[in-house]
C-alpha cells in the first residue's frame, strides 16, 4: 500500500462525504433524489494560488445496494479525471483515471453534515478501487477512516446553513434550486507536516439531479496559500448506471500502521 493511495482513499472519502452530507437542517432529501441506476457528470475548475488550473471531470453514481448485517448499504461510484490546463487553454490529461467504488450505509444519507466528518463509520464499510486498466483492489474500510484521521491528528469543523432558493441557469439547463453555504476549517498532520485548510463554499442543490448538486463555488486556504473552485453540473440521467469496474477484484494487501503514513 502507497502513500498516495492512502491520500487517494482519503480525498474519495472526502468527496464521498461532500456530495450527501447536507444533514437534516438542510431538508434535502438525498435518496428520493438518486435512485439506484441514477448519475451526474460535474466538471470541476480548480484554480490555485499562482493562478495555474486544474480541471477534473467526476462522474458519480449509485450503482447498486445491499444489505448487511441488517442495514441497507448503497454502492456509490466515482470516476476522476484530471487535466493540467495550458496557457493556451489546452488541456493535458494528468494521471490515470481513477474509479473508486465504496459502500455506504443508507443511514448516513439523513445525517448531520458535521455528524458524518466526525462519524467515520459513514465513509463506508467497503472500498474497491481501479487505476486506469489496472486490477481493481478491495479494501474492508470499516474503522480504517477512524484510524487514518486519528493518525493525522485531524480535527474537522464545518457548518452548513440554508440561504433560500434561487434559480441557477448552466449549459446543462435552467434549474430551481436550494442555496446553502457552508464554511469551516480542518486541522491536521501529514508526513510530519501540520496542515490547516480554511475553506468556504456556497451549493445549489436540486431535488431532481441525482447527488442534488447543481453547482459549487468556493475557496480554500491550505497554510496561507488560497485556491478557488467552480463545479458545474454538464448532465445527468435518473436510470442507466453500472458499475465501471467489470474485473473481480483482489484484496488490497495489509496496510502499514497509521502513524508510519502520517507521522502520528
Amino acid at each position: 500500500m502507497t502513500r498516495s493511495i492512502c491520500i487517494s482513499i482519503i480525498s474519495f472519502a472526502l468527496l464521498i462525504s461532500a456530495q450527501i452530507s447536507y444533514g437534516k437542517s438542510i431538508d434535502f432529501d438525498l435518496l428520493a433524489a438518486t435512485p439506484v441506476g441514477s448519475w451526474q457528470l460535474r466538471e470541476d475548475i480548480e484554480t490555485n494560488h499562482k493562478g495555474k488550473q486544474r480541471v477534473s471531470r467526476i462522474r458519480s453514481s449509485l450503482v447498486g445496494s445491499e444489505t448487511r448485517n441488517g442495514e441497507k448499504h448503497f454502492w456509490v461510484e466515482m470516476a476522476m479525471e484530471s487535466f493540467k490546463v495550458k496557457k493556451s487553454g489546452k488541456r493535458k490529461q494528468e494521471g490515470k483515471r481513477v474509479i473508486m467504488k465504496s459502500l455506504i450505509p443508507a443511514s448516513l444519507f439523513s445525517a448531520d453534515p458535521e455528524n458524518i466528518m466526525n462519524n467515520l463509520r459513514g465513509f463506508g464499510v467497503e472500498t474497491i478501487m481501479q487505476t486506469g486498466n489496472e486490477e481493481p483492489m478491495r479494501m474492508n474500510t470499516d474503522g480504517m477512516m477512524a484510524g487514518m484521521m486519528s493518525a493525522m491528528q485531524a480535527d474537522i469543523n464545518y457548518d452548513f446553513e440554508p440561504l433560500g432558493s434561487e434559480q441557477v441557469s448552466l449549459e446543462s439547463g435552467t434549474y430551481d434550486t436550494t442555496k446553502i453555504q457552508g464554511s469551516g476549517t480542518v486541522e491536521m498532520k501529514v508526513m510530519f507536516k501540520k496542515m490547516k485548510v480554511e475553506s468556504d463554499s456556497t451549493v445549489w442543490l436540486s431535488p431532481k439531479v441525482p447527488f442534488g448538486t447543481v453547482k459549487i463555488e468556493g475557496s480554500t486556504n491550505t497554510n496561507g496559500k488560497t485556491s478557488t473552485n467552480v463545479s458545474e453540473l454538464l448532465e445527468f440521467g435518473l436510470s442507466g448506471a453500472v458499475s465501471e469496474i467489470t474485473q473481480e477484484p483482489v484484496d488490497m494487501p495489509e496496510m502499514p500502521k497509521m502513524k508510519d503514513l502520517f507521522g502520528g
